[in-house]
């Protein structure tokens, strides 16, 4: 029997890596935490469950998610609930966070989940581990959800906003190396979009010093290709939401460029962005020579001036398109994010998007398309999923055929409409309980 009979174990998909790697890492470097095991797993199974409650007497099973993943996600909660035995399910604590359970933390406990994580949990996942540990009392968690005895929804207080340069990027003991979070927020208010709910608004960076320390010890790893998280690459260490640190970001990557293993940097490409107000002819050819990208994701969403004023974008089409066309005059291939089925689009909206992408393609930007997917905790939260318009889906279905966009665009509208009507379903549905499952 280990020292300490409890467990946490987290179990890691592609699209949760980046937020649990971090977090993995955080309960690596806490001395409270030292005795706690933390188990990885990929695609965690009752068996592994069953197999582990041999060696541990309480079991934390840890999750994150997106609403994407909603249906994948309660799927797997009922086969634990319904195959554990009862005395196995009593000893086990489901704990969720992530984009999904910080919005909706309600149906996140309805899936069977103890307890929900609003927001970032760098400090309050610790808090609560701690408190299993040594027997106190998890409810004064700051930052999590839980259902009363009756079912009501309990919401205990928020910690204050993390220092990022206080926390680690990557786990270093278990080798999981995500992108670097160079920064975290959003001070914009896009109606759509998690990112300003997650974090109210506020946008911090970690110091460039920080930065360059991490990326001297990569490279002793052989971690050579440097990439990094962020809402906004143009808008790292920035003192407005629409001005740019060009200094700072300059300053950034010369250090990086400079570090002796350093073989390819990426900025403003996936896992990051620019925004079109942040890109200038100055910025763009300045860092060109620092970086290893010839690819820029940016974002438009839609090219509807009307469509944007409705999602408070910040910018016109306008604007978007002479950002774009600066990056292709600068050498650069402008990744294009469209959102299509956004609320109040008119099919002469979703006209005007399709015109406009269009013509960006004839200049050789490269589109990515997304579909609108109501989120919990936005501004569009509660809006009625619609199907695209037939002839914008032939539209698209054409101009994917042929390579003009990126983006698996059809996929993600079977995933919206999967996950609308499973949230509109839980509304009525009672919690899974232990007591009713066995």
């Amino acid at each position: 029997m280990p020292t300490n009979s409890v467990a946490i174990v987290f179990d890691i998909r592609k699209k949760n890596f980046y937020s649990l790697a971090s977090l993995i890492a955080t309960i690596d470097e806490d001395a409270n935490l030292k005795n706690l095991d933390q188990i990885i797993t990929e695609d965690l199974s009752c068996n592994d469950i069953k197999s582990l409650l041999k060696t541990y007497d309480k079991l934390i099973v840890a999750y994150s998610f997106r609403t994407s993943q909603l249906e994948e996600i309660y799927a797997k909660m009922k086969m634990f609930y319904s195959s554990l035995s009862t005395d196995e399910i009593h000893r086990v604590i489901f704990i969720a966070g992530g984009s999904h359970p910080t919005g909706d933390p309600l149906t996140t406990l309805k899936f069977g989940f103890d307890f929900s994580f609003i927001g970032e949990a760098e400090y309050s996942l610790p808090f609560f581990l701690k408190s299993i540990l040594e027997k106190e009392d998890i409810y004064k968690t700051p930052g999590i959800a839980f259902l009363e005895n009756d079912n009501s929804l309990s919401l205990t207080s928020m910690p204050s906003p993390i220092n990022l340069d206080e926390y680690p990027f990557l786990s270093k003991k278990r080798k999981l190396y995500p992108p670097l979070e160079i920064t975290r927020g959003c001070a914009f208010g896009c109606t759509f979009c998690q990112v300003p709910m997650l974090f109210k608004h506020r946008v911090r960076h970690r110091s460039p010093e920080i930065i360059i320390d991490m990326v001297k010890w990569m490279v002793t790893e052989l971690l050579n290709d440097i990439r990094f998280i962020t809402p906004n690459s143009f808008g790292y260490m920035a003192k407005s939401a629409r001005s740019v640190n060009q200094e700072e970001i300059l300053y950034l990557l010369k250090s990086l460029r400079s570090i002796k293993g350093v073989r390819n940097i990426f900025y403003g490409t996936f896992p990051g962005e620019v925004r079109p107000e942040t890109v200038s002819e100055e910025l763009v050819g300045k860092i060109k020579p620092l970086i290893a990208n010839r690819r820029i994701s940016i974002g438009l969403q839609s090219g509807s001036n009307k469509v944007l004023r409705e999602i408070k974008r910040g910018h016109t089409v306008e604007e978007a398109v002479s950002a774009i066309d600066i990056l292709l005059a600068s050498g650069y291939t402008p990744i294009v994010d469209i959102i299509i089925g956004l609320p109040g689009a008119t099919e002469d909206d979703e006209e005007q998007t399709i015109h406009v992408i269009e013509d960006l393609v004839k200049k050789h930007a490269t589109i990515r398309a997304h579909v609108f997917m109501p989120l919990p905790g936005t501004a569009l939260e509660d809006s009625i999923y619609q199907p695209i318009f037939p002839k914008i889906r032939k539209k698209l279905g054409r101009l994917s055929t042929i390579g003009k966009i990126e983006g698996n665009w059809n996929q993600q509208e079977l995933y919206a409409k999967k996950a609308w009507k499973m949230i509109q379903d839980l509304q009525s549905v009672s919690p899974l309980t232990r007591e009713d499952s066995h």
